[in-house]
């Protein structure tokens, strides 16, 4: 559809004065506001002739018009001016996205819900170490040209961002290329898989690129210590607290004080068998002030490789073929969830 230059200026200005006003465009406000260069009448022949044409219609028997769907389409297509972020918007925008995106979050969040649902005992969850999981890839993002985004996603959807300075002169092309040569030899690998050779290779890939490479392995070293201690998630403490067990205050002060102690909690789920649900009685969890306890737990995996540990704590007259079974199946729907592309 071709339009001259003064019907453009004319739907143009239709447009950008309704997005700002949400109202009804007449030709005496743009012929105010837009200094066209032509009168009032002028502007009313244009619109009557961009309204036979479709690009704009009237709403109500007022005089102003509002662009239609193909005036917008139009005005995206061919009239449209790009602009930029100011320098300050940018700066959110990379503060913002540089923080950290857990998205495993949600689901361990509604994985502990389901089990709080499923059970009258506590819900113990160790949330996968940085360092266990596999890396699914390593994107750079140019920001400025001395400054691009290092985003690290794990195969557990564990997506950690930092911006680091570039040395001057490099180039976008180098920037991919460095990202190529990283996610051939580090995807699919864990952090402790990546050997001295594997570096090796690496670093003589990338010999022109030295600086930078250098930047983004300060940044993964600086994650792996961010994120030394696996985390471990609590739930259904209210449940828990209904057992006739824990009527007594003193009971229930054990209780907290033992479920407070995440080193602990996180010694006691690492004594899970990888290869069955296991079952600590009383003494068993090798904890005194847990001897009154039993713990049924499970791990889950992303691939085969083990990255947590879901765990049932009560009181020993627990049902422990429900907790068995409870912790055995929300494992496996976990590591089948975790483990699937569409949760990426």
């Amino acid at each position: 559809m071709g339009l001259n230059t003064r019907k453009q200026q004319v739907l143009e200005a239709i447009v950008e004065s309704h997005i700002i006003t949400a109202e009804p465009v007449s030709s005496r406000s743009i012929a105010r506001k837009y200094r066209l260069g032509v009168s009032p009448a002028t502007i009313r022949n244009e619109m009557s002739d961009l309204e036979e044409m479709g690009l704009i219609e009237q709403p109500h028997t007022s005089a102003g018009r509002v662009p239609s769907q193909p005036g917008y389409r139009y005005y995206v297509d061919r009239l449209m001016k790009k602009i930029n972020l100011t320098s300050r918007e940018e700066r959110i925008a990379r503060a913002l996205f540089a923080q950290k995106a857990k998205v495993l979050a949600n689901v361990i969040q509604s994985t502990i819900k389901t089990v709080t649902q499923l059970t009258d005992y506590l819900v113990l969850l160790s949330g996968p170490q940085l360092e266990n999981a596999a890396l699914k890839t390593i994107k750079t993002i140019p920001l400025t040209p001395d400054e691009a985004l290092v985003v690290i996603v794990t195969e557990t959807g564990w997506v950690e961002s930092k911006v680091v300075d570039l040395p001057s002169g490099l180039a976008a092309d180098d920037l991919e290329y460095i990202e190529n040569v990283l996610n051939t030899y580090f995807r699919g690998l864990t952090f402790p898989q990546i050997s001295r050779t594997i570096l090796n290779n690496v670093y003589d890939k990338l010999i022109k690129q030295r600086q930078v490479l250098d930047r983004i392995m300060e940044v993964v070293e600086a994650l792996l210590q961010e994120n030394e201690d696996e985390v471990i998630y609590l739930g259904g403490a209210q449940n828990i607290l209904k057992q006739p067990e824990y009527t007594d205050i003193a009971a229930v002060r054990n209780l907290m004080s033992f479920i407070e102690d995440e080193g602990i909690l996180r010694r006691i789920l690492h004594k899970t068998n990888p290869r069955k649900v296991t079952v600590m009685i009383g003494r068993e969890i090798n904890y005194d002030p847990a001897a009154g306890y039993s713990v049924v737990s499970s791990v889950y995996s992303i691939g085969g490789n083990v990255v947590g540990t879901i765990g049932l704590l009560g009181p020993m007259r627990m049902d422990y073929a429900r907790a068995m079974a409870v912790v055995e199946y929300t494992t496996g729907i976990l590591s089948d969830v975790l483990s699937g592309d569409a949760f990426f």
